[in-house]
């Protein structure tokens, strides 16, 4: 693959990026104005993402850091038929209701939390969720209507790019620290050329689909997909915006002279 320079690359896929309204198709962004503009892009439009804009972007998200420079990662990027071809399998495969077992849990249940961390975590995913679903139209009694907003996940939210992340099996727990740095890079190099991301890890819950259709070897643990494209700023969703602890609240500063 010849890559063009990426400064062109970048300049090219922001002018096509939001249109009016957007401030990314005119102004210059930092780092920060990527990290506080970042979000879960859960609507893009159906404009394909060229070859070369998709690998400019992870060469250059690959120097993430990695302790020891092991790279434990590996990409799955799909896009046209064989996208469909994922999304057409997993839709399968969730229709013969099979009780899949995922390589690991999304969620930690009740019984390996304390009281206090699952009362915490349960009333962030409940307001996340019902701030979604009345941003979608869907009230929170229709449980077709919400089981029809999981599905969105496996249809990538209509981005044109679809992205499964595994990790080495045999790799420790650091390895998924250092795969998450990988997709932090990706989701904010995203921002910054106009795209969006959303990380979707409903894609490792499906046990074996995701391991046939793309003939993924068992020393690979699927973690979760990640769609990419060009946000639908149209799409309501897209204005959610999720709320964040206090600097203070998951911070123990110590030694410093002056307080919070």
């Amino acid at each position: 693959l010849k890559q063009a320079p990426a400064q062109v690359l970048r300049c090219a896929a922001r002018a096509r990026g939001g249109g009016a309204g957007d401030p990314r198709s005119t102004e210059p962004m930092n780092v920060t104005d990527a990290v506080l503009q970042r979000r879960t892009w859960r609507g893009f439009r159906a404009e394909p993402l060229p070859l070369e804009v998709v690998s400019e972007l992870l060469t250059t998200a690959a120097r993430a850091p990695s302790g020891g420079n092991t790279q434990p990662w590996h990409l799955y990027v799909l896009t046209g038929e064989k996208l469909a071809g994922l999304t057409q399998a997993a839709m399968e495969y969730l229709g013969k209701r099979v009780q899949a077992k995922p390589d690991y849990l999304v969620y930690p249940g009740k019984d390996a939390l304390t009281p206090e961390m699952y009362s915490a975590y349960m009333s962030r995913r409940m307001r996340v969720a019902q701030e979604m679903w009345a941003l979608m139209g869907v009230d929170r009694s229709d449980k077709a209507a919400r089981l029809q907003a999981l599905l969105e996940n496996y249809s990538w939210w209509g981005a044109p790019v679809g992205v499964i992340v595994t990790v080495d099996r045999a790799a420790d727990k650091n390895a998924w620290g250092h795969t998450g740095m990988l997709l932090q890079t990706i989701a904010l190099l995203a921002e910054e050329r106009g795209l969006g991301t959303a990380f979707l890890e409903a894609w490792g819950n499906l046990g074996s689909c995701v391991y046939d259709a793309l003939g993924i070897p068992d020393t690979e643990v699927v973690w979760c997909g990640l769609a990419l494209g060009y946000p639908d700023l149209e799409k309501k969703i897209n204005t959610l915006r999720t709320e964040r602890l206090a600097v203070g609240d998951f911070c123990r500063f110590e030694g410093f002279p002056s307080k919070l």
